[in-house]
C-alpha cells in the first residue's frame, strides 16, 4: 500500500470526522479510505482511531501521528513551492565558457546584464581560446560553452545564438605603402593577420563573390588566438587582418582602419552554445542562451541565426 496515500487519508478522516466524508473528498470507497487507516495501524503497531458508530476519536498516539503527517505535508508544499520559484527565477551556480576577445569584449557585459536580472543566480564566466573535449562540462564543471564552430562527434548540442560578420580590413598606412587589393586572388601577395586555431584551416580565407565562393590562401606574418592583439597590429600598419565586425567597429568609424574588398563579403560565422544533450537543457541554461541571443542582437554585435535547429553534435 502506498504510504503517502495512507498517510493522506488518515489526516482526511480526522480532519472530516467521519470515513465516509473523507471517501467523498478524496474521490475514494469508504472502504479503500477505511483500510488505508488500518493498514497505517497494522505497520505502526499502534491504534490511531477509536471508532464507534457516531464519533472518531484520536487516541494519544494518533494525535502525535497526526502532528507528524501535517508538518510533513506542510514541508513537503514548501519544498514544492521553492523548487517552482527556482524554476521560475534560477538559483545555484552558472559555469560559462567564452572564446577570450569575444567574452571580453562582449560576453562580460551581457553576464553583468544578466546578473542584474537574476539575482539567484552565481555567475562564472571564463575566457579561454585553447578547448574543447566534451568531457570538460564534468570535470570542470561547466554549464555551458560559447564556440565560433560547433563540435562534432560528440553528445552536445550545439544551439545557434547569433550571426556574427567578419571583415578584412588595413591600416591606412598599409594600404598606402602596399596598395589596396582588388579581387580576392591579391590577397596572396600582401602580408596578412592570421587568428590561430580559430578554423581548421586558418591559412584559408573565403569570400563571397558574384562567381561563387573563392578561396585564397593568404601569408602570415603574426598569428594571434586574440582578435584584440590582431586588431593592434592591424592598426599599427603590420598587414591586413580578417576579424569579426565587433572587435573593429570603433577602429573603422574613426578610420584608423579601412575595408579592403567591401564587395566580396567574408561569410558570417554563427556563435553557438554548446551544453549536454542529455534531457532538457536546465532552466538556467535555457534562460542565459535566450537572453544572450537577444542581447547581442539588440546590440548589433550580431544578427539572428538563418536556422534556430538545436543540433546535437553527435548526429552531425
Amino acid at each position: 500500500m502506498d504510504r503517502f496515500r495512507t498517510m493522506q487519508s488518515f489526516v482526511r478522516v480526522v480532519r472530516a470526522g467521519s470515513f465516509t466524508l473523507a471517501a467523498q473528498q478524496l474521490g475514494m470507497s469508504r472502504a479503500l479510505i477505511s483500510r488505508h487507516v488500518s493498514d497505517l495501524e497494522v505497520r505502526l503497531g499502534v491504534r490511531l482511531l477509536n471508532r464507534s458508530t457516531r464519533t472518531l476519536d484520536l487516541t494519544e498516539e494518533g494525535s502525535r501521528y497526526l502532528e507528524f503527517c501535517e508538518q510533513m505535508f506542510r514541508d513537503l508544499e514548501k519544498k514544492e513551492d521553492e523548487i517552482g520559484k527556482v524554476r521560475a527565477q534560477p538559483a545555484g551556480t552558472l559555469r560559462i565558457l567564452a572564446p577570450n576577445s569575444f567574452g571580453a569584449l562582449h560576453v562580460a557585459d551581457a553576464v553583468i546584464a544578466f546578473a542584474k536580472q537574476q539575482p539567484r543566480l552565481k555567475l562564472s564566466l571564463l575566457l579561454e581560446n585553447t578547448w574543447f573535449r566534451q568531457d570538460d562540462f564534468s570535470h570542470r564543471g561547466l554549464d555551458i560553452a560559447l564556440r565560433f564552430a560547433p563540435i562534432r562527434k560528440t553528445a552536445l548540442t550545439a544551439e545557434p545564438i547569433t550571426e556574427i560578420d567578419w571583415v578584412v580590413c588595413a591600416a591606412p598606412d598599409y594600404v598606402a605603402r602596399h596598395g589596396r587589393p582588388a579581387k580576392p586572388g591579391d590577397l596572396a601577395s600582401h602580408v596578412c593577420l592570421l587568428h590561430a586555431n580559430a578554423l581548421p584551416d586558418d591559412h584559408i580565407w573565403r569570400f563571397q563573390t558574384p562567381k561563387g565562393v573563392v578561396a585564397v590562401r593568404v601569408n602570415a606574418a603574426i598569428y594571434s588566438n586574440s582578435a584584440i592583439a590582431l586588431r593592434k597590429a592591424a592598426v599599427a600598419g603590420l598587414g591586413l587582418a580578417l576579424l569579426p565586425r565587433y572587435a573593429v567597429a570603433d577602429e573603422l568609424e574613426e578610420a584608423q582602419l579601412v575595408t579592403v574588398l567591401p564587395r566580396n563579403r567574408v561569410p558570417a560565422r554563427t556563435l553557438f552554445a554548446l551544453y549536454p544533450a542529455s534531457g532538457a537543457a536546465p532552466t538556467k541554461v535555457r534562460i542565459f542562451v535566450d537572453f544572450l541571443s537577444k542581447w547581442l542582437t539588440t546590440r548589433g554585435i550580431g544578427a539572428a541565426p538563418q536556422t534556430q535547429v538545436r543540433v546535437t553534435a553527435g548526429s552531425r
